[in-house]
């Protein structure tokens, strides 16, 4: 993999629909859904042209072949080195693929606006039924049509009362796609054909990875505190005594118990000049400073 680019270089692509899992692709990075091929050993495909792209891959295997890819998650172009192979489906004689990916060719210019955000799942819906996650899915997809507007996923969902429809799902939270088969209906009880509300539009598109750096640098903190700072109810023994030498704490005397009169005179010397300058064990809890208190973590947000 190479340097990214934040522009955009052209306006069309391979689209990746599908990454087979252990293939070439699969083990390059390529992302599907996310990934458009435009181009491959400096030569650009952005115009359609497949059977460049494909004469390239059939004359590469078993060889190194550079891609250049843009990620619409990312909006950034970036190069992928894969080795073209029919290694990895030795076991399936079905599977002719070198890559193992499908694609399509269409326009990426908008497509990481057409996402439409899952903001909750009513029980017992068919999105409920279908394994959809409120707040951290997004609807990115579907292999029935191209979606393109804001009314394309409706329409798509109208097309598809009381039929299997086939949706790509994007979960912000594992940062995975994944495909779930839902049937919408209107007899399963609540309100709407999926029981889902979801959102459109830029305060719904998908997150950057970067936004989470800074909530998992406060739960640091904040574990940190919870096990390094005793709570201020709790006796102040460890810290006071933690301040004082080891040889000169087990050695003190006792305000109850007076030392043995073989040593009685070297104790004094060693311990004369610390007993003047060091208050009782008691005097020494109540001067010492109270431990900050623990730190409280911050409620979590509460899921609609």
């Amino acid at each position: 993999m190479g340097g990214t680019q934040s522009t955009e270089q052209g306006q069309y692509g391979f689209h990746v629909l599908k990454v087979k899992e252990n293939s070439p692709a699969f083990k390059a990075g390529i992302e599907q859904f996310f990934d458009y091929i435009i181009g491959i050993n400096g030569i650009k495909v952005d115009n359609g042209d497949s059977e460049t792209l494909l004469r390239i891959l059939n004359d590469s295997e078993n060889k190194p072949v550079q891609l250049e890819v843009y990620s619409s998650k990312e909006q950034a172009v970036r190069e992928v080195t894969l080795v073209p192979s029919s290694d990895w489906h030795k076991d399936n004689p079905g599977e002719k693929s070198l890559i193992g990916c499908s694609i399509r060719f269409c326009s990426y210019e908008r497509a990481g606006e057409h996402v439409w955000h899952v903001l909750s799942v009513a029980p017992n819906s068919p999105a409920e039924m279908a394994g959809i996650i409120p707040e951290s899915d997004y609807i990115i997809g579907s292999p029935h049509a191209v979606l393109a507007s804001e009314d394309g996923f409706y329409d798509l969902v109208e097309e598809h009362i009381g039929k299997p429809l086939q949706l790509y799902l994007y979960n912000s939270e594992w940062d995975s796609c994944r495909e779930v088969i839902i049937v919408p209906n209107h007899d399963w009880g609540g309100h709407g054909s999926l029981g889902c509300d979801v959102g459109y539009g830029l305060l719904h598109r998908i997150p950057r990875k970067s936004v989470n750096t800074r909530p998992s640098e406060d739960v640091s903190a904040q574990y940190s505190n919870a096990i390094f700072n005793a709570p201020a109810d709790e006796p102040q023994e460890q810290p006071s005594s933690s301040s004082l030498p080891p040889h000169d704490e087990a050695t003190a005397p006792s305000s109850q118990e007076e030392p043995s009169s073989s040593n009685a005179e070297q104790q004094q010397q060693q311990q004369q000049q610390t007993q003047e300058e060091l208050p009782s064990s008691s005097a020494k809890d109540e001067q010492l400073p109270p431990s900050p208190k623990e730190a409280k973590p911050s409620s979590p947000k509460k899921d609609n």
